[in-house]
């Protein structure tokens, strides 16, 4: 039952007290929320707060201070400007009462950052919020009116009690954390950030005072986190305001010395490491020093071994981070003092911390963090490599060698029930090590060179040379090979590389997986399969060594875990190798039989197979050497369309659609494959007599036209038996597309009747059918070859129909972007078919579609229409026949076009869409000279533009637009006047 709203004082503070008890469900919790938020948010919202600072009770003390932050965000500007100083004294009485009272941690802070958002939206009337503070805390009272006197800031500042300066420390830090949140290039924000600037020299005295030797531990804590935060905010309020922080390095040899202490290491650890993070020549060279000679010191020796044996704690892990962010930030300088014992002992702990046990990002923290120090220290070998002579860079290559020894130790993959036990963040954290050592593997290969590649295959090569299979350390094989796929993309046909490809490809390691794949690690038998695919392009230069590649791919398939990953190896041999495997066609074909028979033979796999076969019937070099193998593979999709019938008709038309829509991705995969490989050049004979030649006519009147029938006859077919399913026709335009990117005639290019048949007679699934449309009519554009004019026309007709059907475009966005779409498209390859549609009226009412459609709520569909309009004001110097009827066009439409860009650009629009309104504005003032007057007018007589956008301020923006004659300048000018007239100064923040 949800709690009643409270009718008085008590009701609400027994509804606090309820909403701390244990043992609320969530429920519970929300409804309770709910109501007090209704309460706060109240008119009494302001007494309630006063009232519930008054209880005793911590909980009950700091709703009260909720109270006023909500009143704060939500009624602010109704407060009287007379009342806002009251208020600014009301609420730092409170706090002063509340630190005077002994209140808690909890409810002091609440108030603080109470205080902070009165700053945030009253900064004019707390203009020196530290000092007024500070005063006011010693006068045990509200004193802000009283001048400051920085001279005895310090006494002030030594006088009051612990308790004092906690407040007025977590005040400070919670100050210049809010405030960095503003965006400090913004010209309002800016009083913001100098009223902080001022406030600093005076914070820096109270951290300084805080962190003393003689300071309680409370203290030195809150004073350490103070430090950080208004460190990190002056690190980036220097570079973006030009604002000096640097007075703050004074205290920074004092942090550094608390990390020799128990009591505050973790914080103090803290807070170097963000320094160092953020900007490491904030630390002076004392500092620096004072920090080299901590971290090489007995004491964190004691830290480190600590660490690296696994037995530390959370100290232990926090000097780990310590030491790594350390060595990034000194990566330059340690790379070329690897000759020196500090130097030495640095790049040590280094490598060590690659050894605390455990498995990454499960049960070792730690070696996941160096990546960053590893993939710096590479780059930098190999951007100062010029004279490799030089000895600090033969040291810094070993050292990146040993790590990458280190690292390969950290990719094996535990074998037996270890990973069981993992849970899915940490199964995912190690995965993703392994994906960081192969980034960093791929790139050590420019500082280490063919060594490393080598140094893979000899391990994978040793490993199992002479050794029965139960005897080979696959873990090291599994680790080496993963290597060597991360490699694959850096290698080029380099000899030495080849050789080495050689070696492995041509040993017993596939033999040896074939045969006794089901007792070998799934996890070697992976990294196997990924590793033939991504060196296809060497197979491709050694085809001898395909057959054995691809029967341990073949084999794999029947093993379910490996079906996805070996039928993308067996697709990518087959795309790079399709002219030496034109032999094997037939086995190929009977392998893709057995392989369908086995429980492992998934949809997706099937398609990839079928797909990677057709590759290599592409290659055949005859189409009538095609005939036969198109027609088996024909076959297996035809089994499986006719399996998908019959569930059917028998009533299991769930299975029977699933089934149906594999076919027809089954049948889309193979006109993928059969499409011309985009790196072999294509020769086409002379076109005449529309670009039909001899050739084209094989598969469409030939011999090869048998093969289109048996396409067409299954499209129909399993249209027929699932009549109104979208998936089958959205798979249906998927086959045809295939054949849409061919410029030479194909089994898979049906002529323009037939697409355009079947695209008119499934126009129910419209947004797929008019984006197959315009994929088509692009297609045709793209070379000419045929003329499809007729065709066009009939879908322009259907669009049309369409729009009348619609009306408006907000009845339907996501129809009306498809159709302008679909528009835009016959703007760019067939204008003179929109512009010369008839009757006129029906014309008309396309482009008037197009003009409704910019005033939608739909950013996507106000997106095309934006680009229609740019593309049609774009047709300039075409024939006279399509250039007369678009300057008309463009003269009917003109006026209400500049209604609707004007609408846009003065505020209607969103502030991510002002560009794409200032195209077609662009291009709109070069096509007419009555432009001017059609976007003044639209300008004045708009009574949406607020009062404070004056007559002169339109009539600049319209003077600066047509001066600029379509410069890409105007898009700024649209933008400063969309800003004015929203009635805001403040750049977009993102």
């Amino acid at each position: 039952m949800d709690p009643a709203y409270p009718t008085s004082i008590d009701g609400v503070i027994d509804l606090v007290k309820q909403l701390y008890q244990p043992n609320n469900s969530p429920q519970r919790i929300v409804a309770i929320q709910n109501v007090l938020q209704q309460v706060q948010r109240s008119p009494e919202g302001w007494q309630l707060a006063d009232s519930l600072l008054q209880d005793p009770d911590q909980n009950v003390q700091f709703m009260g201070a909720l109270t006023f932050t909500i009143k704060l965000n939500s009624d602010w500007q109704t407060v009287p400007e007379s009342e806002v100083t009251v208020l600014r004294d009301r609420l730092i009485n409170w706090l002063v009462r509340l630190v005077a009272g002994g209140a808690s941690q909890l409810a002091i802070m609440k108030m603080c950052s109470t205080l902070v958002v009165f700053f945030i939206r009253y900064p004019k009337s707390f203009q020196h919020p530290v000092k007024q503070l500070l005063l006011s805390l010693c006068a045990n009272e509200a004193r802000c009116d009283e001048a400051f006197d920085s001279a005895h800031g310090i006494g002030m500042l030594q006088a009051l009690s612990d308790e004092r300066q906690l407040a007025l420390s977590w005040f400070s830090t919670t100050l210049v954390q809010e405030v960095g949140k503003i965006e400090v290039r913004n010209a309002r924000s800016q009083e913001y950030h100098k009223t902080v600037h001022s406030e600093s020299e005076l914070v820096l005295e109270l951290i300084q005072s805080m962190i003393s030797m003689s300071g309680s531990a409370k203290l030195v804590g809150a004073g350490l986190l103070c430090f950080q935060a208004w460190v990190y905010y002056g690190l980036r309020a220097s570079l973006d305001a030009d604002l000096d922080y640097t007075h703050f390095k004074a205290l920074t040899g004092d942090v550094i010395n608390y990390l020799a202490s128990e009591d505050h290491f973790g914080t103090a650890c803290d807070v170097i490491i963000d320094i160092m993070a953020q900007s490491y020549s904030f630390l002076t060279h004392e500092d620096n020093a004072k920090l080299a000679s901590i971290i090489s010191s007995p004491w964190a020796a004691e830290h480190y071994q600590e660490l690296i044996s696994g037995e530390g704690g959370d100290d232990a892990d926090q000097f780990g981070k310590l030491i790594v962010t350390y060595a990034e930030a000194t990566v330059q300088q340690l790379a070329i003092s690897l000759d020196t014992d500090r130097g030495r002992t640095m790049i040590d702990m280094m490598h060590g911390l690659l050894t605390v046990p455990g498995y990454p990002n499960v049960d070792d923290e730690i070696s996941a963090t160096t990546f960053e120090f590893w993939g710096s220290f590479a780059d930098y070998i190999s951007d100062n490599n010029n004279d490799s002579t030089e000895a600090w860079v033969q040291l810094a290559i070993r050292e990146v060698e040993r790590a990458i020894e280190a690292f390969w130790r950290k990719i094996r993959i535990p074998i037996g029930t270890e990973p069981s036990r993992w849970s899915k963040d940490q199964k995912d954290g190690f995965m993703t090590f392994r994906r960081d050592v192969g980034d960093f593997v791929e790139a050590a290969y420019a500082v280490v060179g063919t060594d490393l590649f080598r140094r893979f295959v000899d391990q994978v090569v040793e490993s199992i040379t002479g050794k029965n299979y139960q005897d080979v350390p696959w873990q090291d094989v599994e680790a080496s090979l993963y290597c060597l796929n991360a490699l694959s993309d850096t290698l080029g046909d380099d000899a030495v590389e080849d050789a080495g490809l050689e070696v492995l490809f041509g040993s017993q390691l596939f033999t040896l997986l074939a045969q006794f794949g089901d007792t070998t690690p799934l996890t070697a038998r992976t990294s196997s399969v990924t590793v033939i695919g991504s060196y296809a392009a060497f197979f491709e230069r050694h085809p001898a060594l395909l057959p054995q590649a691809l029967n341990f791919l073949f084999t794999c398939l029947s093993t379910s875990h490996l079906t996805t990953a070996s039928s993308k190896s067996i697709a990518s041999l087959c795309s790079s190798c399709r002219t030496s495997l034109t032999t094997e066609i037939s086995a190929f074909l009977h392998q893709y039989t057995l392989f369908t028979a086995t429980p492992g033979a998934d949809d997706n796999t099937k398609e990839r197979v079928l797909c990677a076969i057709s590759y290599v019937v592409q290659a055949l070099p005859t189409d009538e050497a095609k005939l036969e193998p198109i027609g088996a593979l024909l076959g297996f999709v035809e089994g499986d369309a006719q399996r998908a019938i019959d569930l059917g008709f028998q009533g299991a038309m769930e299975l029977g659609r699933d089934i149906a829509q594999s076919s027809l991705r089954s049948l889309t995969a193979i006109g993928k494959g059969l499409q011309s490989p985009d790196d072999v050049p294509i020769e086409i004979g002379s076109q005449e007599d529309l670009g039909v030649d001899t050739k084209s006519q094989f598969w469409t009147n030939g011999t090869g036209s048998a093969i289109q029938t048996r396409i067409l006859s299954l499209i129909r077919s399993l249209c027929s038996a699932f009549p109104h399913d979208g998936e089958i026709v959205d798979a249906v335009c998927g086959v045809f597309k295939t054949g849409f990117t061919e410029t030479i005639p194909g089994p898979f290019c049906f002529t323009p009747t037939i697409i355009t048949a079947f695209l008119l007679s499934h126009s129910w699934r419209t947004e797929k059918i008019l984006a197959t449309a315009c994929t088509f009519i692009g297609s045709h554009a793209i070379d000419n070859k045929i003329d499809i004019r007729a065709d066009v026309l009939k879908l322009l007709q259907l669009v049309d129909d369409l729009c009348a059907h619609l009306g408006d475009p907000q009845n339907d966005p996501e129809i009306a972007q498809s159709i302008v779409d679909f528009l835009q498209k016959i703007v760019r390859c067939y204008p003179a078919l929109l512009v010369k549609y008839e009757p006129v009226q029906n014309m008309e009412r396309l482009f008037l579609f197009t003009l409704n459609s910019l005033g939608v709520r739909e950013p996507l569909l106000k997106k095309s229409a934006t680009a229609f309009w740019t593309s049609f004001l774009s047709i300039m110097g075409v024939d006279r026949e399509v250039q007369e009827p678009v300057d008309t066009i463009v003269v009917g439409c003109g006026s209400t076009l500049a209604a609707k860009l004007m609408a846009a650009l003065a505020g209607g629009c969103q502030r991510s869409e002002v560009d794409a309104f200032s195209e077609p504005l662009r291009k709109l003032v070069v096509r007419n000279p009555k432009v001017k007057a059609w976007l003044q007018g639209a300008l004045d007589a708009n009574t949406e533009i607020g009062s404070h956008v004056s007559s002169q301020d339109k009539r600049v923006f319209v003077e600066k637009v047509i001066s600029l004659r379509g410069k890409r300048t105007t898009n700024q000018v649209g933008k400063d006047f969309w800003l004015k007239c929203r009635g805001t100064e403040f750049a977009y923040v993102s």
